[in-house]
This record gives structure tokens, sequence and C-alpha cells, in this order.
């Protein structure tokens, strides 16, 4: 059995070399894309409405900076309620390129990184550990296998299709990545592990982009209202959801284009709190939980992207497992912050 390959590890569901870009450049981008999709925007005897859609071009490039950091805490009775604390910084810089966009509005994105940098820690009262990775280090004496999955993707193009409401739907020309990973095991991986393998870099990579994107009302909506839907989550083995709401806070019009203001909150909720695993015959049980979230975007309604996403997200939960009359307990906190920034 292979070792699946993550990006960040999660318990719960809830996530470099700068290149100076050409001002020149830039300003005849924003001009030229500074009054586009005005007819977004319609004003009745309510107030103003927005259609809020990812409305871009065909050629369009979009520069980012993407920041995930993770921060973790644990205790367990079997381990004498030794606090664990973990730390999980990812920096990402990665563009954007739309190459296609059909009738129905699916936009297809050319999708590259330029660069990955990841820090990990594990501290506890015995003892310590710390990883890092660059991808701007080209020694092939501080490789790691933990992080082959970075090595793979850096400097190859692959595709996403995304819905003009913000949904990632598909990935595809991700063969050249299959590829490497599958020469980084010495081409011994069987038939049903390369699937593995190729299942797992997919989902991973799906979720990853996600919440690089922001899924978007399908009707339109006055400033100031909200909306919200419902998404499938879990906490281990648990079944739960995410209660995501969000509200238009600001239209602002300026050179760069349509910037639109929304607040985000998140409100986390699980569907089944106690369960019996059948293989084992222990008993699991969430004795408490709270999970919660706030964010601040800014979507640039002009250039049909988002400009700065803000996020954070905090879980804390107790879990017990017991079996023929005994009990252990585990008490874990995470957060995780994520910011997006256009870069160019």
């Amino acid at each position: 059995m292979i070792k699946k390959i993550t990006f960040i590890s999660v318990f719960f569901i809830i996530f470099i070399s700068f290149v100076s870009c050409n001002k020149e450049e830039i300003g005849k981008t924003l001009s030229s894309s500074a009054n586009r999709n005005e007819d977004l925007i319609v004003k009745d005897e309510k107030g103003e409405k927005i259609i809020l859609k990812f409305k871009p071009e065909v050629g369009d490039k979009f520069k980012y900076k993407l920041k995930i950091e993770q921060n973790s805490t644990d205790k367990s009775s079997l381990n004498k309620n030794k606090e664990v604390k973990t730390s999980q910084i990812l920096e990402l810089y990665y563009t954007n390129e739309v190459t296609e966009i059909n009738e129905s509005g699916i936009i297809t994105f050319k999708v590259n990184y330029d660069s990955v940098k990841m820090d990990l820690s594990a501290v506890s009262p015995d003892s310590s550990i710390t990883m890092s990775y660059n991808s701007n280090n080209k020694d092939e004496k501080s490789k790691n296998k933990d992080f082959m999955l970075f090595d793979a993707l850096v400097g190859k193009d692959f595709k996403a299709r995304v819905t003009n409401s913000g949904e990632v739907t598909t990935l595809y020309d991700l063969e050249k990545v299959f590829e490497y990973i599958y020469k980084e095991y010495g081409d011994t991986l069987k038939s049903t592990d390369k699937e593995i393998v190729r299942k797992s870099i997919e989902d991973e990579l799906k979720e990853l982009i996600q919440s690089q994107f922001q899924v978007l009302p399908e009707k339109e909506v006055y400033k100031d209202s909200s909306w919200s839907f419902n998404q499938e989550a879990a906490l281990g083995s648990f079944p739960a959801e995410n209660v995501l709401t969000y509200k238009i806070a600001s239209i602002d019009k300026t050179d760069n284009g349509i910037i639109i203001g929304l607040d985000a909150s998140l409100d986390f909720k699980v569907i089944e709190n106690s369960f019996k695993d059948k293989s084992t015959g222990l008993s699991y049980k969430l004795e408490d939980v709270k999970g919660e979230g706030s964010g601040k975007i800014e979507f640039n309604l002009s250039r049909g992207c988002i400009s700065k996403k803000n996020t954070k997200k905090y879980l804390f939960a107790v879990i017990s497992a017991s079996a023929k009359g005994q009990t252990a307990r585990v008490q874990k906190s995470d957060e995780i912050i994520l910011t997006l920034e256009l870069i160019q």
C-alpha cells in the first residue's frame, strides 16, 4: 500500500521568488478592464442589485499569492494529556490563464504553480520536529518524498474548469504530474496503486483550487442583503456540514474595476455525534464540539476574479472512544487561516 499524498494533513475538513511585473503592462490591463461587466449591476426601486459572476475574457492572466496557515493543539488521555502543538504554513505563487469560455459560461484556466514553500513543526513536552520545503531549492540531497507532489506540480501546466458561479468542476491534463510521481516510486506501482495516486492528487488539488475561488449565488443580490448555503463536511468519521453565510457589504468603483466587498461567516454543525466501529468494537462519541469562522472577500466584478480573500476557521472538539468499560478521550483545537492576494 502506498502512502497517501496530501497538501496539508487536516483532522477535519473546513484548508519563492517574487517576479516583478511591468507597471506599464499592468496599467493597460487595468484600464482596459475597469469598466467591464457594468451591466451586471442593475438599479431599481429597492436599490442596487448585482449578478455576481466570474466573467473574465479569454487571454486574461491572474497571478496570485496564497498562504494557508494551520495551528493545532492535541491532548489525549492515552498520552497523559500532554499537549502537542503542530503548525503548518503553506505558501504558493501561481498563475491562472483563461484559455476558453464556452456558451454555458464554463471557464477553462491553465494553471501553473510558480513556486511552493512549506514549513512544518510539532512540539511536545518531550520533543520537537521541524520540516521545510522550498521549490526554489534544487538540491537533490534535500528532496523529501513527503513533498514529492510539490516537486511534481511546480512548472507543469494543467487545466481546471470552473463555472461562472465559482465552482471547480474538472481538472485535466495532469499526466505530467502523475508520471513524475510514478517515477519517484521507481516505476514499481501496480495499476491499482496508480489509480490511488491519481485519485488522491485530483481530490487534494481540486479542494485546494476551490479554496482559491468563491462560490457565488445564482440569483442577483441587493447590497446589504445576504445568502447562505450548506456544504458537506466531516469531523473525522462524524458527518457534519458547514453553514456558510455571505453578505454584500460594499460596492466600490475604482480605477482597478468594480470591487464588491463580501462579509462571510461559518457555522459548523455535526449531524451525528456518535457511531460504533463494528470492525474494532469501539464506540465513539463527540462530548463537546464548537466550530465557527469568518472572512472578508474582495471580488473584482470587472475583471471577473477574486482580488483579496481572508478567512479564518476554528474548531474545538472532545472525542471519547470506549470499549468494555474503558474510555479514552482526545481533545483537539484547530485553526486555519487563509490569505489570498491578487498580485497582477
